[in-house]
């Protein structure tokens, strides 16, 4: 038996861009099909490509996209043992990220969106390329999580469409990442499986305009202790540390008081601003050294109080590579 290789998240992972859709979400770039007629998307177009990149690495293959990806792994012999005698469903999708609609009814500073996508305007829906899945049994029903990026939700029109049609499919997994401005009542249909992150970034209406250039610090508040009070949902509430805005331990305490008066059990999220100037992809991050200081305060405060707290591994290497002062 020759070298032979796999990729859970291609195999299981459709990922809807605003051009097209990709069959992961890794850290390169990734194979997928560029979409130019947006009204003849079907999932034998989608699905041929995805299923010629599996096969690609099954014979030893890697595709061009995949090259420099952490995730593809080497089939151990065991592996291939199994494989050879038992039927297995693992390129059923199991994972969707709905990430093709860039709109949105406020405006960080820190969005990285305005700036990979001049034009925000939805070009297809996604619903009926999932309902084709399914009548074709190619959605793991029992085990998908959908998540939702890209804009807000509260402006993709076909959001309680989707939920709506997943929940009649016993889907009951979901992550959505949202401004909470808007209180949709299509949260009241999300239970203890499913997750609602928040970039609050702050403690006080002052830091929350400058940040995301509305005036809806206290909506988003009482939304929140809203959405804690209809439902069951894991609660993650993020902040993002922006130069000479809300990088201060002042700013962060209040945001953590918060954060626990909305719900004693939530995940805190740090995170650094990667479109600020200090930061240059490829090369040495350079960050203030009271960044540092600032992510041990949320640590211990989180310690101290039974919050959950979550840094992504590349932040921490961030924050580990080096300081500026």
């Amino acid at each position: 038996m020759g070298n032979s290789y796999f990729c859970k998240k291609l195999e299981t992972t459709l990922h809807f861009l605003p051009n097209g859709i990709k069959y992961c979400c890794s850290n390169v770039e990734g194979p997928g099909v560029e979409i130019t007629d947006f009204t003849k998307i079907d999932k034998t177009q989608i699905m041929a490509e995805k299923n010629k990149c599996i096969e690609m690495l099954n014979n030893g293959e890697i595709p061009e996209k995949c090259k420099g990806c952490v995730e593809y792994k080497e089939k151990s012999f065991m592996d291939k043992v199994k494989e050879k005698f038992t039927q297995t469903n693992s390129n059923l999708i199991s994972y969707i990220i709905i990430d093709h609609f860039k709109q949105c009814d406020c405006s960080c500073i820190y969005c990285s969106q305005k700036k990979l996508y001049s034009d925000s305007t939805q070009k297809y829906e996604v619903l009926p390329i999932i309902q084709q899945l399914f009548d074709a049994n190619m959605i793991d029903a029992k085990n998908l999580r959908v998540e939702f990026q890209g804009g807000n939700i509260s402006v993709l029109n076909e959001f309680d469409n989707i939920i709506g049609y997943l929940k009649s499919k016993q889907c009951n997994k979901y992550s959505i990442l949202t401004n909470m401005i808007k209180y949709l009542p299509t949260f009241k249909m999300l239970d203890g499986q499913s997750i609602i992150c928040v970039s609050l970034d702050c403690g006080s209406k002052e830091v929350f305009k400058k940040i995301k250039n509305v005036d809806a610090f206290d909506e988003v508040v009482n939304n929140l202790k809203q959405i804690r009070k209809d439902t069951t949902v894991v609660m993650q509430t993020k902040y993002i540390v922006v130069k000479d805005v809300n990088d201060n331990k002042e700013e962060l305490e209040k945001f953590l008081n918060i954060a626990k008066d909305i719900d004693p059990n939530n995940t805190i999220i740090l995170e650094i601003d990667y479109n600020d100037t200090f930061m240059t992809p490829g090369k040495r991050f350079d960050v203030p050294k009271h960044y540092a200081e600032l992510f041990e305060f949320a640590e211990k405060y989180c310690n101290e109080n039974n919050l959950h707290y979550y840094v992504a591994p590349y932040t921490k290497d961030v924050i580990n590579k080096g300081y500026s002062e």
